[in-house]
C-alpha cells in the first residue's frame, strides 16, 4: 500500500479550516462549523461515504460503521477522536491565523486542532479509505466514532456519553477501542512506544467563603477572601495521601528498562522502594502527579470593586483523581483538612474509568506492530495519563481501551492549547500506517 504524506497535509489543512471550538454552553456550539467540517469529510473520503453507515449522534457526533464479514468471530474495533477544538485566543500572537490550516516550506502545519485531534481523525478516516480502495473487508465490524464536546469534558449532554448509550442500547460490546494518546517517542534515549492503558478522573469544585461585606476602608481582621486564600493554602498543604496504584507500579516497572541509576532500582521495585520514592514523586510535579490525586486553585473571585468588601468569595478547583480513587474520597478529604466556614460544591467530574488489561490480545496486536513498525528495539510500555479523554465513555464496552495512536513523533511542533499549534506532516504516514495495520491484523490477533 502506498502512503502520500503530502495527500494527509492537505486534508489535515481541510480539516483544520473549520473552527469547530467547542462551548461550555451547549447552544452556543457552532454547528455551521461542525456541519461544513462534516461536508467536507465527504468530499476528502468519499469511499468512506459510499460504503460505511453514517449516523449523526447528538447535536453534531459523527458514528461510521463498516459492516465485516463476520468470520473472524472477533468483536468489532471501535476508534475514535474529537472534532472540537480549544478557543484559538489571541489571533495576532499566531505566526499564521489559527484557522489558515497553512503548510509552511518545512511541512509544519499551523492551526487549532492539528495536533489536537483533527490528525487522529484523519488518520482514522485516510486508513479507511486506503483499505476500500485496495479492495479489503473486514472481517469483523469497525466503527469510528468522533464526539464534538471532549474539550471541556463532556459536560451536559456530552457527545460521546449519548453514543456509548446508544452502544450500549444496541447491545454492542468492542474487542478494542483506540483513542487519541500515546505514539512512539524518545525517552532517556530510547524509543518508547507509550501506551495508555488508564487515565486519571476529573473534578472541578467551587470554594466559597461568605462574609458581611462592607467598605474596604474598615476592613475586618480577615474577610472573606482572606479566609478562602488561608483555606487553599491549608488545601495545598494537606493534599490527598500518595499511594501505589496498580497501573502506576506497571508503569514504573516498565521505565526501570530505560531509566539510568538511581532511578531504575528504584523503579524495579517500586513496592519495596516506596518510602524513597515516594519523596522523589513529592518533589517532582510530573512525578507526583503519578502517585496522588491532586487538587489545585485555578480561578478566584470576590468582589466588584476595589474599594468593596467581598460579601462572598469564591474560587475553583481543579482535581485529577488517581485509579481506584473516587469523587467521594476527595470531598470526604475537603471535609477533613479545611475549617467549617468554608463551603464547596462539584461542579463537573467523573471518576477514573477502569483501566485496562495489558494481557490481551488487543494489547498484544499493539505491542508487535510498534516493534514491527518502528524496530525491534522499541520498549513498549503502559502508562497512566493525567488528562481525560472520551475514550472513558466507553470503558464498561471493551476490557481493552487504550489511548494510543502508534505513530512515531518527530519532536517538531507542539502547542496543543496555546498559540501557534503546529505538526510535523512528514510523520503523518505512519499513523495512517498503524491503523491500517489493525484493521488488517486484528482478525487473528491472539
Amino acid at each position: 500500500m502506498q502512503y502520500d504524506n503530502k495527500k494527509y497535509a492537505e486534508h489535515l489543512s481541510g480539516m483544520v479550516q473549520f473552527p469547530t471550538v467547542s462551548t461550555v454552553n451547549a447552544d452556543d456550539l457552532p454547528l455551521e462549523a461542525f456541519f461544513g467540517l462534516h461536508k467536507y469529510l465527504e468530499e476528502a473520503y468519499p469511499l468512506v461515504h459510499k460504503t460505511l453507515t453514517k449516523e449523526v449522534m447528538g447535536k453534531a457526533g459523527l458514528v461510521y460503521h463498516w459492516k465485516g464479514t463476520g468470520k473472524s468471530g472477533k468483536l468489532p474495533v471501535l476508534v475514535c477522536a474529537h472534532q472540537d477544538v480549544v478557543p484559538e485566543g489571541d489571533h495576532s500572537k499566531w505566526k499564521y491565523p489559527p484557522f489558515s490550516g497553512h503548510i509552511d516550506e518545512e511541512g509544519m502545519l499551523w492551526g487549532r486542532g492539528c495536533g489536537d485531534c483533527k490528525c487522529t481523525m484523519m488518520a482514522e478516516l485516510e486508513a479507511v479509505e486506503a483499505l476500500i480502495a485496495d479492495g479489503f473487508v473486514p472481517d469483523f465490524d469497525i466503527y469510528m466514532a468522533f464526539g464534538y464536546n471532549e474539550e471541556i469534558m463532556g459536560g451536559p449532554g456530552a457527545a460521546c456519553q449519548i453514543i456509548s448509550d446508544e452502544f450500549k442500547a444496541r447491545g454492542l460490546r468492542f474487542g478494542l477501542v483506540l483513542d487519541e494518546g500515546g505514539g512512539i517517542m524518545n525517552m532517556n534515549g530510547s524509543k518508547v512506544a507509550m501506551i495508555f492503558a488508564s487515565e486519571k478522573g476529573y473534578a472541578d469544585h467551587e470554594f466559597w467563603v461568605e462574609d458581611g461585606g462592607g467598605h474596604a476602608a474598615m476592613p475586618p481582621e480577615h474577610n472573606a477572601l482572606g479566609k478562602l486564600g488561608h483555606a487553599m493554602y491549608i488545601l495545598e498543604e494537606n493534599p490527598m495521601e500518595p499511594k501505589l496504584t496498580p497501573p502506576v507500579i506497571q508503569m514504573f516497572k516498565s521505565q526501570a528498562a530505560i531509566t539510568p541509576s538511581p532511578m531504575k532500582e528504584l523503579f524495579a521495585d517500586p513496592e519495596g522502594n516506596w518510602e524513597q520514592l515516594k519523596a522523589i514523586c513529592a518533589g517532582n510535579k510530573m512525578l507526583n502527579t503519578y502517585i496522588r490525586t491532586t487538587t489545585t486553585p485555578t480561578m478566584a473571585q470576590g468582589s466588584a470593586q476595589a474599594n468593596i468588601l467581598p460579601e462572598k468569595a469564591s474560587i475553583v478547583t481543579n482535581s485529577r483523581l488517581l485509579p481506584g480513587e473516587t469523587l467521594e474520597d476527595l470531598e470526604a478529604h475537603f471535609k477533613a483538612v479545611l475549617p467549617e466556614y468554608v463551603h464547596f460544591r462539584l461542579l463537573k467530574g467523573h471518576n477514573p474509568p477502569a483501566v485496562s488489561s495489558t494481557d490481551t490480545p488487543a494489547y498484544r496486536l499493539l505491542e508487535r506492530l510498534a516493534k514491527e513498525m518502528h524496530g525491534e528495539d522499541v520498549h513498549v510500555m503502559p502508562a497512566l495519563v493525567f488528562g481525560g479523554t472520551d475514550s472513558r465513555y466507553y470503558c464498561d464496552l471493551s476490557d481493552s481501551v487504550y489511548r494510543y495512536v502508534g505513530g512515531a513523533n518527530s519532536g517538531k511542533g507542539g502547542g496543543a492549547h496555546a498559540v501557534n499549534e503546529c505538526l510535523d506532516t512528514t510523520t503523518l504516514a505512519s499513523f495512517v500506517e498503524f491503523f491500517v495495520r489493525v484493521f488488517q491484523d486484528y482478525a487473528t490477533a491472539e
